[in-house]
């Protein structure tokens, strides 16, 4: 039995979302050092301040990091969708078959008889 097959872009797409995903769970993840601020004097920062605008950067991080995740998703799916083959592939021989033919040329597959309908009169 023969595996299921995935292209390339998919592979892509996987690969960079988890990437984005280890990206923002890293950012999010590090943005919990609360220390900097308790051993930082500011003389115009209140701890509350310090926390709050550090807070504000990690949210603003996050957003973009999340955005560019985004637009990068959207980019590869178009590519994705734009290079998707067009035949299937026969299950005998594995050699690609148009869309719309019946028969596979190299080996004489017929996939109208595998599915249970009559094949079209070729004319």
């Amino acid at each position: 039995m023969r595996r299921p097959h995935w292209r390339k872009m998919t592979w892509a797409i996987i690969i960079f979302s988890v990437l984005m995903a280890i990206w923002l769970i890293g950012g999010l993840a590090g943005a919990d050092n609360s220390s900097h601020c308790a051993q930082e004097a500011h003389p115009y920062l209140s701890q509350e301040n310090c926390t709050a605008a550090r807070d504000v950067g990690t949210g603003i991080g996050a957003a973009l990091i999340f955005s560019l995740w985004f637009i990068g998703f959207v980019i590869l799916s178009l590519i994705w969708f734009m290079t998707r083959p067009r035949g299937r592939d026969c299950p005998v021989c594995g050699e690609t078959v148009k869309k719309g033919r019946t028969r596979c040329p190299s080996c004489g597959y017929d996939f109208a008889a595998a599915v249970g309908h009559p094949a079209p009169e070729a004319g």
